[in-house]
C-alpha cells in the first residue's frame, strides 16, 4: 500500500505542474509514419544476429516501425537470401533506419562488412591502440591484450573517450552515412542509413566498472568525470556530422545510468541540455533480461528520472528484452519467473517446442503489455515523447544458430505479436500521445487512471491476475501486465 501511495503522489505533483512548452520535434520522428497505419508503428531496436531481417519486404516488422535501430551490417549481404537495406528501405518507406555504432567500446574489425562496421575504432589496427585504456587497478576487468575492458565481454575494448576519439566515431559514422547499401534481393534503389544510434553511452564507466565501487582508474578522476567525458564526446560526434553532411543528421544513443543517482540524473539533463542527442534508448524498463521482475519501487523510480529527462529535453523510449527461449519446462514462463539464460536454446527438434513456444509467446505478450502500460501510467502532456520500442527478440540463441541451425529462435520470428488486440490498443495510445488526466488511484490493488483520449488504463504489477470495476467498465488484467478499454 505504501508503494502505491507514494506512486499517486508524485504523479499528481508532475500532473499539476504542467508546462505550456512546445513538446521537443523528435516526437514527430518517433511516432509519425509516412506510410500505413501510424497507430501500429513503434521504434524498433534490432541490432541483434541479423534481425534487421524482420523488416525484409512480407516480414513480420515490415511496415510496423517508425525508428529502426539495426546494424550497419544490414547494409551489406550478410548470409546468402538475405536483403540489405535497400529492400528494407523501399519495403518501409515510413521508417528512419539508425546504423548501430559502439562508442564506449570498441570491438575487431569484421571484415566481411567491410566499410559498415558497428564499432567507431578497429582495435585490430595497431591505429586504434591509441584509444585504448590501461590500468594497474587489478579490480579493472582486462581484455587478452591487456587493455580495460567489460567483465563477460572480453571482445570489447573501453574506449578512452578522448576529442581524437570523437573524430574517429565521427569519420566512422560520416563512412556509414555517405555509402550507398549493397544491392539485395530486389531491384529497389540505391538507398543509406538516416543517422546513428550509439550504444554503451553510460555516464560511469558502468558493467561493473564503476570507480564508486573499485576505486579510481583509467584517465579519469571519478565517475562523474567519465560521465562529463561521454558527454562531451557525443556532442563532438554530433556536432563533426553536421558539419560533414551538411544537415542535422538524426543521433540517438542508449543511456546507461543509474536512476537512484542524483548526480547521474543531473548529468543526463547536462546531456538533453546540449540538444545533441534525439532520443535515449533505456535498457531493461521493467525487468532483467532474463524477466526477473523489477519491484514497484523502482519501476516508480525510474519513471520519475525518465520524466525528468524528458521534460529537459531529450525524450526517452524504454526497452525490455523478451524472455530468451530455451530448453526448459513450459511452466518455466509463468509471470514474474526469471528464465535461466544457462540453460540450453530451444532447438527445432526439440520434443516440446511447440508447448514452450506457445507458453513464451503468452509471456512475451504481456510482458510487453507491462512496459507499454507502463510508459502510458508516467507521461504527462510534457512528456508524451516517452515511449516504448517493441520488445527485441533475446539474441544469444540466434547467434548460436549461425553454428548449428537447430537452435531455434529464427532470425525473422518477431518475439512479440503485433496483432494481439491489447498490444493494438496500447500501441496506439503511445502513438497518439495519450497521456493520464489524473493521478492515478488503485482498485484492487490495480493502477487505474483515465486517458487523454478517454480510455481507461489499468496496470497490475502484481504477479496473479485482478479484475477491476471503473469508470463503467470491467477489465481483467494478467499478472504482470496491462490492459485499456
Amino acid at each position: 500500500m505504501k508503494t502505491m501511495t507514494v506512486t499517486t503522489v508524485l504523479l499528481a505533483g508532475a500532473l499539476t505542474a504542467l508546462s505550456t512548452a512546445p513538446a521537443p520535434v523528435v516526437a514527430t520522428s518517433l511516432t509519425s509514419a509516412a506510410a500505413g497505419d501510424s497507430a501500429h508503428r513503434l521504434p524498433a531496436y534490432l541490432q541483434g544476429y541479423r534481425q534487421g531481417q524482420l523488416l525484409c519486404p512480407g516480414a513480420a516488422l515490415t511496415g510496423k516501425v517508425s525508428v529502426a535501430i539495426i546494424d550497419p551490417m544490414m547494409a551489406t549481404t550478410d548470409a546468402p537470401g538475405d536483403c540489405t537495406l535497400r529492400d528494407m528501405k523501399a519495403a518501409n518507406p515510413g521508417t528512419q533506419f539508425l546504423a548501430y555504432l559502439n562508442v564506449g567500446a570498441m570491438r575487431p574489425w569484421e571484415h566481411w562488412n567491410g566499410i559498415f562496421q558497428n564499432s567507431c575504432a578497429d582495435m585490430s589496427d595497431r591505429r586504434s591502440a591509441q584509444f585504448a585504456v590501461t590500468t594497474t587497478n587489478p579490480a579493472v576487468a582486462t581484455t587478452p591484450a591487456g587493455h580495460a575492458g567489460y567483465p563477460d565481454f572480453s571482445y570489447l575494448t573501453v574506449a578512452d573517450l578522448s576529442p581524437a576519439y570523437a573524430k574517429a566515431c565521427a569519420d566512422t559514422a560520416h563512412t556509414i552515412l555517405s555509402t550507398d547499401a549493397e544491392r539485395g534481393i530486389t531491384d529497389a534503389p540505391p538507398a543509406r542509413f538516416d543517422g546513428i544510434f550509439l550504444d554503451d553511452t553510460s555516464l560511469s564507466p558502468a558493467h561493473g566498472q564503476d570507480m564508486v565501487d573499485i576505486g579510481q582508474w583509467g584517465p579519469w578522476a571519478d565517475d562523474d568525470a567519465y560521465g562529463r567525458a561521454m558527454i562531451d564526446t557525443i556532442t563532438r560526434i554530433d556536432s563533426a556530422l553536421t558539419d560533414s553532411m551538411g544537415t542535422d543528421v538524426p543521433v540517438a544513443m542508449n543511456l546507461g545510468l543509474y536512476p537512484a543517482w542524483n548526480n547521474q540524473v543531473d548529468l543526463a539533463l547536462e546531456l538533453a541540455a546540449t540538444g545533441a542527442v534525439d532520443f535515449a534508448l533505456r535498457e531493461h524498463s521493467t525487468a532483467e533480461s532474463t524477466g526477473t521482475p523489477f519491484s514497484p519501487e523502482r519501476m516508480h523510480e525510474e519513471a520519475a528520472a525518465f520524466r525528468a529527462i524528458t521534460t529537459a529535453g531529450l525524450p526517452i523510449v524504454q526497452h525490455d528484452y523478451s524472455v530468451p527461449l530455451r530448453q526448459l519446462p513450459a511452466t518455466a514462463y509463468d509471470r514474474g519467473l526469471p528464465i535461466d539464460s544457462s540453460a540450453t536454446c530451444l532447438q527445432n527438434d526439440s520434443e516440446n517446442r511447440a508447448q514452450i513456444l506457445d507458453a513464451a509467446d503468452r509471456r512475451r505478450a504481456l510482458d510487453h503489455r507491462l512496459t507499454l502500460g507502463n510508459v502510458l501510467l508516467h507521461r504527462t502532456p510534457d512528456t508524451t515523447t516517452m515511449t516504448a520500442t517493441l520488445s527485441q527478440a533475446e539474441p544469444t540463441c540466434q547467434d548460436n544458430a549461425w553454428d548449428d541451425d537447430r537452435h531455434w529462435e529464427d532470425v525473422t520470428r518477431a518475439s512479440v505479436d503485433t496483432t494481439d488486440p491489447q498490444i493494438t490498443a496500447l500501441t496506439q495510445a503511445l502513438a497518439s500521445s495519450a497521456h493520464p488526466v489524473a493521478a492515478p488511484f488503485q482498485d484492487n490493488g490495480v493502477l487505474i487512471t483515465k486517458l487523454s483520449d478517454g480510455r481507461v488504463l489499468a496496470v497490475n504489477q502484481n504477479l496473479d491476475t485482478r479484475s477491476v470495476h471503473v469508470f463503467g467498465t470491467d477489465l481483467t488484467i494478467p499478472g504482470r501486465s496491462a490492459a485499456i478499454d
